[in-house]
């Protein structure tokens, strides 16, 4: 029993010691940066190794290594410079898709002493896709005694950018029956609702056709159109 109580206070000193390193280990601060996406591989993007306060030959000398999240090698450290490098063009649609902010998380890994340092490097967005409808052509039906004030839904369109370079507003070609409102549904996605202006004769005219415009917010702004076939319902 006596040896056991001399053993049961060294353990817990042993557990103290692990406790001390470990967060000497972990607890850097998070260094935080961020690049375009798209941006040519072999860009530089910070100067890491004075960022983090290493010497001059530390990064070659400790054997620093990057990593992603993901294990995959999208960064570089130049060990003669402590450079950060992009090590592949980085395409924020493909890594994050729709969610917003784009933050690719890495680490720093040092040797002799061990030391890893957080980082997190954000990607921002460049407007590189355009508003596109998963249909060339829409067709709506309307009965000649539908009266104005009256609105119909539309297909929306999808915008893989994201922020203000995503899809903004709906336009129609003007005409004297409709106009289009932008509207947002309950996922916060923005749709066109077409609202008619005046009433509809189907022996004046039996069919009209307009064409549905998406624009996004970049500068310049890109778009994509749809065309709005209207088959005006006979009523007795």
């Amino acid at each position: 029993m006596e040896k056991m109580e001399r053993i049961h206070p060294n353990r817990q000193v042993m557990a103290f010691i692990f406790m001390l390193v470990w967060v000497q280990v972990w607890s850097e601060p998070t260094t935080r940066y961020s690049i375009m996406e798209e941006t040519e591989s072999g860009s530089f993007v910070a100067h890491l190794a004075k960022d983090l306060g290493l010497k001059s030959g530390d990064p070659a000398a400790r054997s620093a290594r990057v990593v992603s999240d993901d294990y995959k090698q999208r960064l570089l450290l130049d060990p003669e410079t402590g450079d950060l490098l992009l090590r592949e063009k980085l395409d924020r649609e493909e890594l994050c898709a729709s969610v917003d902010p784009c933050v690719l998380h890495f680490q720093v890994s040092l040797e002799k002493p061990v030391q890893y340092f957080q980082g997190e490097l954000l990607i921002q967005d460049i407007n590189d896709h355009s508003p596109e409808f998963p249909d060339r052509e829409m067709l709506l039906k309307i009965r000649e005694n539908s009266q104005p004030g009256s609105r119909f839904s539309l297909k929306l369109a999808q915008d893989l950018d994201v922020g203000n370079n995503g899809l903004q507003e709906y336009t129609v070609n003007p005409n004297s029956h409709f106009h289009v409102l932008t509207r947002n549904n309950s996922e916060g996605k923005k749709y066109p609702e077409l609202v008619q202006d005046r009433a509809l004769d189907r022996e004046e005219q039996a069919e009209l056709s307009l064409t549905l415009t998406a624009l996004d917010g970049g500068s310049p702004p890109r778009s994509g159109t749809a065309m709005v076939r209207i088959l005006i319902l006979d009523i007795n």
